[in-house]
């Protein structure tokens, strides 16, 4: 929600695929977002680093997004979001983003992972 008026909600886009609208959007969110909130999600399992299910991205007050990682081609993602991790201008807020960040580092070791942020 914007901090300036309670009544106007945050679109969510649910992204399952790399040939839709939504991730036109994310593309294009990231690229102009100074802020973005993170959270990653798995499905508990009894092996040292799960596969992370579902990734959300917060833009700014603009927009929020679900990515499905079951579904979309880890190749298409591993590069902008290295570069949102990386990025010294944009801030980035999660809770437990630790932990987040080992398992989304596992789920793209094939990519080269992520090791900084």
């Amino acid at each position: 929600m914007d901090g300036g008026d309670p009544t106007k909600l945050l679109k969510v886009h649910l992204v399952t695929c790399t040939d839709s609208a939504e991730f036109a959007l994310l593309s294009s969110a990231l690229t102009r977002t100074s802020v973005v909130g993170l959270d990653a999600e798995w499905k508990p399992v009894r092996r040292l680093f799960p596969r992370v299910a579902v990734l959300q991205i917060a833009c700014g007050d603009s927009a929020v997004f679900l990515l499905d990682l079951l579904s979309l081609p880890l190749s298409s993602l591993w590069a902008p979001l290295r570069e949102l991790l990386l990025s010294p201008d944009i801030l980035k807020l999660g809770f437990g983003f630790k932990q987040d960040l080992v398992y989304l580092s596992s789920t793209f070791a094939s990519h080269g992972g992520f090791d900084k942020v």
